[in-house]
């Protein structure tokens, strides 16, 4: 059956960091010492998704918009991703990125790509600053449930849908869709993809779609 919709990850998929939130807090100097261990408390158990991002996102209070969004900016697409979208879109297929990484990337990373939709987590502002909050639109492993919505809204079945991406956050992706591939997919990852593409282009990935046309 001929896909008619591609979920994407961001970060690491599209992107070659796997973390714009860890990315951002490298490069601000807010890694070490106190953002590894915000990270380090969720992986444990300690707390819960939404405690870990409202953590992360007050380190971040005071900045401007503008210091991010040059930050964020710095951050390289993956190799064939521009070709990848274009030919995705060629195909007559729908794009739509679902990310837990950070709408100040997305956004853009979908403005420049001409990706039909996204959906992320907003870092707030006001008049040009962060204010320290962050609004949760996609939850760490929740990407499936938001997938339901979509595919139930565009009037798509499950095997009309292929999903994209890289790590334990996208296995409820994979789950909700018909063709799920990983890209240099982490080993947990394995037992919920149908198809791997490694290496260091996303352009693999149009091979296995043009076997599904």
């Amino acid at each position: 059956m001929p896909i008619k919709i591609v979920f994407l990850d961001c970060d690491g998929t599209l992107t070659k960091e796997r973390s714009s939130w860890e990315f951002l807090h490298r490069r601000l100097g807010l890694w070490s010492n106190h953002a590894d261990m915000y990270q380090r408390l969720f992986r444990e158990g300690e707390i819960d998704y939404h405690e870990f991002c409202r953590r992360d996102a007050l380190l971040w209070r005071g900045l401007s918009v503008a210091d991010v969004m040059s930050v964020v900016r710095e951050i390289p697409y993956q190799d064939g991703a521009r070709e990848s979208i274009r030919s995705i879109k060629d195909m007559g297929i729908s794009t739509f990125i679902v990310s837990t990484g950070l709408s100040a990337l997305v956004d853009l990373v979908k403005s420049d790509l001409f990706i039909d939709g996204a959906v992320s987590n907003d870092l707030l502002s006001k008049d040009g600053v962060l204010t320290g909050e962050v609004k949760i639109n996609v939850e760490y492993d929740k990407k499936g449930s938001l997938i339901d919505a979509l595919l139930g809204q565009k009037g798509f079945a499950r095997e009309d849908a292929c999903a994209v991406g890289d790590g334990e956050g996208d296995v409820g992706m994979f789950r909700a869709v018909g063709l799920p591939i990983g890209f240099n997919p982490r080993e947990s990852v394995l037992p919920h993809i149908k198809h791997a593409c490694c290496g260091r282009s996303l352009r693999g990935v149009i091979d296995i779609l043009r076997g599904y046309g």
